[in-house]
């Protein structure tokens, strides 16, 4: 029979198996987290990789015929003069602060500001004048120099109403080379001449003054917009949803001044 300190010592011998025991199961149990997490972060670095890729990469979009038909038959008969839409000698200008990446100025774009050319464009009393910014990233910077140099072609509005109705996911490196000739063609822009012009001096100016005149009016989001008369100092043109009525107010009441 064995003595009560060997009964101690054989006791104290399974407790400390059973504590090896688990141990190791902890241990085990820790390494199966860390590669189950390890194969998560993979896979959501695929997902990822993989939606850029379908959904923002449209470096190789085919800008449809239906589409450029619909862009020239909305500026048809409107003059086009560098950042400028419409009639040189209109009394009320409207500046739009705009980022060509912007989803919300996507949805201005395609919404009110077709009825906004026809009813206050077309006839030549406002014209409109587009301050290109380029807050939202790398692609954006791209787009910028690409819609002035097609402002140097009096095409800049075809350009960006194309490069909206064919806009790609932020930041995705979908403003390629590819993506702007083919947005170029279709707006009826020299490709080659615009790739050369987007390095230009007059490029660089036209963006300063964009930024400079953004911070001038405290605008910090897009799309902003000013309302000027005549050479009247701008005020800013304040809306709460793109709808007509938020814009034709301001822009009646801005005419009823002038004397329009």
């Amino acid at each position: 029979m064995a003595s009560r300190k060997e009964q101690r010592e054989e006791a104290r011998k399974q407790r400390e198996e059973r504590e090896a025991q688990e141990h190791a199961k902890a241990r085990r149990k820790r390494r199966i987290w860390q590669i189950v997490s390890a194969l998560a972060v993979a896979i959501v670095v695929l997902v990822i990789a993989l939606a850029i890729s379908s959904s923002g990469g449209k470096s190789d979009t085919k800008v449809t015929k239906k589409e450029g038909e619909k862009t020239s038959n909305l500026f048809t008969g409107i003059a086009q003069n560098g950042l400028t839409l419409g009639n040189q000698q209109a009394k009320v200008t409207i500046y739009e602060f705009a980022d060509l990446q912007c989803p919300f100025c996507k949805q201005y774009t395609t919404t009110v500001f077709p009825q906004l050319v026809s009813k206050y464009v077309k006839p030549g009393k406002v014209k409109m004048v587009f301050r290109n910014l380029t807050f939202i990233g790398p692609d954006s910077i791209t787009a910028a120099r690409a819609a002035a140099a097609a402002g140097a072609q009096n095409k800049l509005w075809d350009f960006a109403d194309l490069f909206y109705n064919n806009q790609g996911t932020e930041n995705s490196g979908y403003v390629t080379d590819k993506y702007i000739e083919n947005l170029a063609k279709t707006a009826g822009v020299d490709p080659a001449k615009l790739k050369s012009d987007q390095s230009a001096p007059f490029v660089e100016q036209q963006l300063g003054e964009a930024q400079q005149q953004a911070q001038e009016f405290g605008i910090n989001s897009t799309p902003s917009f000013l309302i000027q008369i005549g050479n009247g100092k701008p005020q800013k043109l304040s809306y709460n949803n793109f709808k007509l009525e938020e814009f034709s107010k301001p822009i009646d009441a801005a005419l009823a001044k002038a004397g329009s």
